[in-house]
């Protein structure tokens, strides 16, 4: 079975809850002494400051893969359910964060259905998979992105002669996926697209190839030798063409070779088989600065373009690895002691039976964590993304170590002062007398305020426990937390969240909203106004139905029954089946979960979630804006995890929260203005905002980016519990 693997724009604003603006008197002295008294921390984390890592011990399935209980089981309409025609013989679950999920929302071929497969920009057609080699700018003060002329910047690769065929998924791995077109008589043709990979794998079986460029042909070369394109048939194993208007050089490496026309009128440039193939084409850029004439790649700042140091060597180790094809990717991971092994297996295919490894490029997070440097190519990358440069690496595994540490519920350190405790047994006593909101009582509120309420007073609780207020008290607030989060998660909140059989995942049902009394007037499923499709349904509830930013939702439901296990283990041991649906909709790490697809959010490639949904497909790409929410999420997975004695649960949380860590101080946090990821206008601004696959914000999608409390405020500075585990993450 496939291994399963955010995007979108999240839809509306988030909202504040009444009981989050008017902050409790327990969270503003604990966030306000954190740093003294050890209850709870936030630092500004620049690098600088040493940050808490999480344990990691063991990767393993999470519990039983059965159907998830207490849920309604609903089935989505059809504007709103995944497009089976473009599934091909795959079925539910469905990745839906996947780095590649634009090929498969909307019609899967318009122009918004842009894929970010780093370094390229892939889009599908019927009749082919065009690649677009980008560029890094700042678009604005605000705004760094990657761009691509989508016209004269198009490489399409496909079928000479062929009958209309919409692509499909023909299989899909952690690290890639493999898109198929079936051309009938005319045959197939495969397109291997994975991360990292400096190729692009178009894989023909009695298919005649066609490649095209809206560029004017500069220069030819057949197996390193010029060329005239002059219509006439070059047998050949490596084709080689030089473009003008992007000083472009690319290289297709033929297995077996191949005889092709080549023309250099309408389009500007063609290379064509008269004949059907049954092989392999390999297309690779092997220099973005060939004549010294690009605009963006050939200025020389490191950031607007990476020129290498020795162009040719790049070129040379493209040719050195063509025939080690690269089809997908497996994570791998184990631990021992305070150290997390983690392993890209790539699959690969010898093209020549040769024992030859393969080539890939590496991210800047991945490259620090290289067990093995020398793998690292040095002084010949060409490519940089928005995300920095991409290193050369030789191998078929990659090996990475993460450097883990353990802290649980409560800050390693007691409060020492005799004033500081008193004041927060004080401050605690007054807020654990608080209840939710009427309407969040019954659940007709939406899953993500409620999950953030639910967390704090998860999280008073236990400070309330460590400094001890009377115990009668903290049962009566932990019966009214045991209330409220057990409408959400056995299923009975007047705004249920349900199981959705045709995506296979828990969504929030919907709630059309009446007050006084709280109700919600469609009555519950099947009457779901969340997913029905339409741009009013997808702004129900943040995006939830639409699988917007489902971590950030459950995440805080779940911390918050860690919490409440902890303290009452009774509740726990009755409700760890419902519980453990949430957990396994964000963080199941298992391709034989039924029910739930694998690790839902995370991009291992990219070392971090993505948040969007599955609405619809955005030129931009995947995104995701609060990574601090992210962790959180992890972490709340991890505590529960550790509240009901769960090893297997407790580590999944541990090794994505010290991923989602890493991504967040590489990629979000910009501690000095000579970043080796972005260029000094945006460094400047000292935080990224919101990342998506091709652009780069400091703005949030509902903030002001001139508001400098919107990017410093409580909002990135989001609660990380009381443990002490503070890390930086922005919000």
């Amino acid at each position: 079975m496939p291994s399963r693997a955010h995007e979108g724009t999240p839809l509306g604003g988030r909202q504040r809850s009444n009981y989050e603006s008017n902050k409790s008197l327990t969270w503003r002295i604990a966030s306000g002494l954190a740093v003294g008294i050890g209850v709870l921390t936030l630092l500004v984390g620049w690098r600088s400051i040493q940050q808490a890592d999480i344990e990691a011990q063991q990767a393993v399935r999470l519990g039983s893969p059965g159907k998830p209980q207490m849920l309604t089981t609903v089935t989505r309409t059809p504007m709103s359910a995944p497009r089976k025609a473009l599934w091909g013989d795959i079925k539910a679950p469905y990745p839906t964060h996947a780095f590649w999920e634009n090929f498969v929302l909307g019609t899967g071929v318009d122009g918004n259905n842009a894929v970010t497969g780093l370094p390229y920009i892939l889009q599908a057609s019927e009749s082919s998979v065009d690649l677009f080699y980008p560029y890094t700018n700042m678009a604005t003060k605000t705004q760094y992105q990657l761009g691509f002329d989508q016209v004269v910047g198009r490489l399409s690769i496909g079928c000479a002669t062929y009958e209309s065929s919409i692509h499909v998924v023909d299989e899909y791995s952690d690290l890639g996926v493999t898109l198929k077109h079936d051309f009938g008589k005319d045959g197939t043709m495969k397109t291997h697209v994975v991360q990292g990979s400096p190729y692009v794998s178009y894989e023909f079986d009695g298919a005649s190839p066609m490649l095209t460029s809206g560029q004017i042909l500069r220069a030819f070369r057949v197996d390193g030798k010029k060329a005239a394109c002059n219509a006439k048939g070059h047998t050949g194993s490596l084709f080689e063409f030089s473009l003008l208007q992007f000083d472009e050089t690319w290289r297709v490496y033929a297995f077996p070779p191949i005889k092709l026309v080549c023309t250099a009128s309408n389009p500007p440039m063609a290379l064509q088989a008269d004949d059907p193939y049954t092989g392999v084409l390999r297309v690779a850029l092997s220099n973005n600065c060939t004549y010294g004439e690009a605009q963006h790649h050939c200025s020389g700042n490191g950031h607007g373009s990476y020129v290498p140091s020795h162009p040719n060597g790049y070129g040379g180790l493209l040719d050195n690895h063509a025939s080690a094809m690269v089809t997908g990717g497996d994570v791998e991971y184990s631990f021992d002691g305070n150290k997390a092994n983690v392993n890209f297996k790539w699959r690969v295919t010898s093209l020549n039976k040769s024992s030859v490894p393969a080539l890939m490029l590496a991210m800047p997070h991945s490259v620090e964590m290289m067990k093995d440097q020398d793998s690292i190519i040095d002084g010949v990358a060409i490519h940089r993304s928005i995300h920095g440069v991409q290193k050369p690496v030789v191998g078929n595994t990659w090996e990475m170590t993460e450097t883990l540490s353990d802290i649980a519920y409560l800050a390693p350190r007691e409060i020492k002062d005799k004033d500081m405790l008193k004041a927060v047994k004080q401050a605690a006593e007054e807020d654990i007398d608080w209840e939710l909101p009427w309407n969040y009582q019954s659940g007709t509120g939406d899953p993500y305020n409620a999950g953030k309420m639910l967390a704090k007073m998860a999280n008073i609780a236990l400070i309330a426990d460590h400094v001890g207020v009377s115990k009668k008290k903290i049962d009566k607030f932990l019966d009214n937390l045991a209330s409220g989060l057990e409408v959400w998660v056995n299923g009975t909140s007047s705004n249920a969240l349900v199981y959705d059989k045709s995506w296979g995942g828990v969504v929030s049902c919907g709630c059309k909203y009446s007050y006084p009394p709280p109700k919600c007037l469609n009555g519950g499923p099947p009457n779901c106004p969340a997913l029905g499709g339409d741009p009013v349904s997808n702004g129900f509830d943040f995006g939830n139905g639409a699988y917007n930013d489902h971590h950030f939702h459950y995440g805080y439901m779940i911390y918050a029954a860690g919490g409440l296990a902890k303290l009452r283990p009774s509740w726990a041991k009755k409700h760890a089946p419902m519980v453990l649906s949430l957990v396994r909709d964000i963080a199941n790490p298992s391709s034989d979960d039924a029910y739930f697809p694998k690790f839902r959010h995370t991009d291992w490639y990219a070392g971090h979630s993505w948040a969007g949904g599955v609405a619809m497909a955005y030129l931009n790409g995947r995104n995701q804006e609060s990574v601090s929410e992210a962790f959180n999420a992890w972490y709340g997975v991890s505590l529960w995890g550790r509240a009901i004695n769960d090893s297997e649960i407790r580590d999944v949380g541990r090794l994505l929260a010290a991923m989602e860590k890493r991504g967040g101080q590489t990629y979000w946090q910009i501690p000095k203005m000579n970043s080796e990821i972005y260029p000094e206008e945006f460094a400047e601004h000292r935080t990224a905002g919101i990342i998506l696959s091709h652009r780069t914000g400091h703005d949030c999608v509902d903030e002001d980016p001139r508001r400098a409390e919107h990017n410093f405020g409580t909002k990135r500075l989001y609660r990380l519990s009381s443990s002490g585990l503070a890390i930086a993450f922005l919000r």
